[in-house]
C-alpha cells in the first residue's frame, strides 16, 4: 500500500473531528431511524466519517441547573446561580478568526518551546474549537504541541480537561514518534479522571502506510494503554477500535481485539459501523465470530442487523432474523419491535406494522413513544388523517402515557402540513380534556392564527392554555 499524501491525512484528521457531537444513545443507530418523528429538525450527521464523543469529563459546575439535585434547593440553585453570573462576568473564550490561529500556530512553530510569553502578549482567549483546529495543524506540521497545551492548561483549566484537547495532545505526540512524553501524559489523565477519544488515535498509519506497518504501531499503543490503565485503558481501546471502524478499517479494528479481548461492546462497534454503510450480512456473520469467542450476542446486536435490513426493504429476512433471535434465547426488546414497526410505517406496511404492534403488546411491553410516533406519521404520509386521530384517540381510550404527547405531535405536523384550522382543533380538544399542549408547539400554532386573520382562535387558544398553572 502506497503512503498517503500529508494533505490527505490532514483531510482525514478533519473528517474525523468528534467536538460537535453529543453523547449518543448505545442504540443511537437504531433510535436514529424513529427520533425524527419527534423533532422537526433533528441534529444529524450522515458522514460517513462523523465520529461520536463516547467519554467526556464535565465539572459538577458546567451541568445546567435541571440536572442538579433540587432537594436542596435553596442552597443548590444559589450556589448554581451565583456560578453561572460569575462565568457570564468573565470573557467568553470566542473562536477567533483563521489569520488569528495562523499567528498562533506561526508562534508555537517558531518559538524552540517558549511560547507561553508570546502568547501571553497576544492577548487572546481561545475557545475549545480554535485550540482543536490548532493542535490539528501543529500535529500534521509535526510541530511539538506539548508547551501549547502547557499554556492552554494554565490559561484555561477548563478547555485542558476537555477528553478531545488531552486527546489531541496525545496524537500530537503519536505524530512526533515521542511516546515516553505520550505515556507521561497518559497517567497525568489517568489522576484526572480524563478519558481518551477518537481524536488521540488519527496517528496511526490506517490509511498511509502497509497492514505490517499499522499493526506494530497499534500493538505499541496498546501496550502503553495497557501500562497506564484504569479509565486510560478502557476508554483508549475502545475509541481505537471505533476509530477504526469509522476509516473502514474492520481488519485492523479486529486487531485490536485480538490484542486486547473481544468483548460485546467491541463487537457492538463493529455491528453497528457495518449497518451503517448497509453491509448486514457482514454484520450477521459476526454473529458466529462473537459465540466462538464467548461472546453471546445480546438485543443490541440483533437490533442493529434487523435496523440494516429493513431500512433496505427485507422484511423478510428481518422476520426470520426475529424468529432467529428468539430460539437463540434473545428477548426482544421494544427498541427490537420499534425498528420493524417504523421502517413498515414509512413503507405503508400499517396492516403489518399493526401485527407487529400486537406481538409487542403480547410479550408485555409498553410501546415506546417513538413507536406510536411511526404509526402517526405513517397514517399522515399516507394521507390517512383520521386514522391518524383515530390512532391517538385509541391511546387516549386505553390511557397510555403516551396521551398527552401523541395529541401534541399530530398538531405539529398537521401545522407543519398547512392544516392550521386542523391543529387548531386538536390543541383545543386537548385543553379542553385537561391535556396541557408543549408550550413551543401551542405557540406556533397561535402564532400562525394570528397571522392568517385567525386572531379570535388564537385568542381562545390562549385564554385555554392560560388556564394551565404550574403549582
Amino acid at each position: 500500500m502506497m503512503n498517503t499524501h500529508p494533505k490527505k491525512l490532514l483531510i482525514l484528521r478533519f473528517l474525523l473531528n468528534p467536538i460537535a457531537f453529543k453523547t449518543p444513545n448505545p442504540n443511537s443507530f437504531i433510535s436514529s431511524t424513529t427520533s425524527s418523528f419527534l423533532s422537526s429538525k433533528s441534529p444529524s450527521n450522515n458522514h460517513p466519517f462523523s465520529v461520536v464523543r463516547f467519554f467526556s469529563v464535565t465539572s459538577e459546575d458546567k451541568r445546567p441547573i435541571s440536572d442538579k439535585n433540587v432537594g436542596f434547593q435553596d442552597m443548590t440553585l444559589t450556589h448554581a446561580l451565583v456560578t453561572r453570573k460569575r462565568r457570564i462576568d468573565l470573557p467568553q473564550p470566542l473562536d477567533v478568526s483563521p489569520q488569528m490561529v495562523s499567528q498562533v500556530i506561526d508562534v508555537v512553530r517558531s518559538s524552540n518551546g517558549d511560547c507561553g510569553s508570546k502568547l501571553d502578549s497576544m492577548g487572546i482567549t481561545l475557545s475549545k474549537r480554535s485550540v482543536c483546529e490548532i493542535f490539528r495543524v501543529l500535529s500534521c506540521d509535526r510541530v511539538p504541541g506539548l508547551k501549547f497545551f502547557e499554556w492552554v492548561r494554565d490559561n484555561n483549566p477548563d478547555i485542558h480537561r476537555s477528553a478531545d484537547v488531552c486527546s489531541l495532545m496525545i496524537d500530537n505526540c503519536g505524530w512526533l514518534g515521542d511516546y515516553d512524553t505520550m505515556k507521561d501524559l497518559l497517567m497525568q489523565f489517568k489522576q484526572e479522571g480524563i478519558c481518551l477519544t477518537d481524536n488521540a488515535f488519527a496517528f496511526l498509519p490506517v490509511l498511509g502506510s502497509s497492514k505490517s506497518h499499522a499493526m506494530e504501531s497499534i500493538s505499541l499503543v496498546i501496550q502503553i494503554l495497557n501500562e497506564v490503565g484504569g479509565s486510560i485503558r478502557s476508554s483508549g481501546v475502545f475509541s481505537m477500535i471505533h476509530m477504526l471502524c469509522v476509516v473502514d478499517s474492520f481488519e485492523l479494528a479486529k486487531f485490536v481485539m485480538e490484542v486486547t479481548e473481544k468483548k460485546l461492546n467491541y463487537y457492538a462497534i463493529i455491528a453497528r459501523e457495518k449497518c451503517r454503510r448497509g453491509h448486514s450480512d457482514e454484520a450477521y456473520a459476526l454473529l458466529g465470530e462473537m459465540r466462538m469467542a464467548g461472546c453471546e450476542p445480546d438485543s443490541k446486536i440483533y437490533n442493529y442487523i434487523l435496523g440494516s435490513l429493513c431500512k433496505n426493504d427485507k422484511l423478510s429476512e428481518a422476520m426470520n432474523l426475529l424468529k432467529e433471535m428468539k430460539e437463540a434465547g434473545v428477548d426482544p426488546d421494544p427498541i427490537t419491535f420499534e425498528v420493524i414497526i417504523a421502517n413498515s410505517c414509512r413503507s405503508g406496511k400499517m396492516e403489518f406494522a399493526k401485527e407487529i404492534l400486537r406481538r409487542l403488546l403480547h410479550m408485555g411491553h409498553t410501546p415506546r413513544l417513538t413507536t406510536h410516533a411511526a404509526f402517526v406519521k405513517g397514517y399522515f404520509d399516507a394521507g390517512k388523517y383520521e386514522e391518524a386521530y383515530e390512532y391517538v384517540r385509541d391511546i387516549e381510550v386505553k390511557k397510555m402515557p403516551a396521551t398527552n404527547k401523541m395529541y401534541g405531535f399530530l398538531a405539529r405536523i398537521h401545522q407543519r402540513k398547512g392544516n392550521i384550522d386542523v391543529a387548531c382543533r386538536i390543541l383545543d380538544e386537548m385543553m379542553e380534556k385537561g391535556l396541557k399542549p408543549d408550550y413551543r408547539n401551542y405557540k406556533k400554532i397561535e402564532n400562525v392564527l394570528r397571522h392568517t386573520g385567525g386572531r379570535h382562535l388564537a385568542q381562545e387558544l390562549q385564554n385555554k392554555f392560560s388556564k394551565f398553572r404550574v403549582e
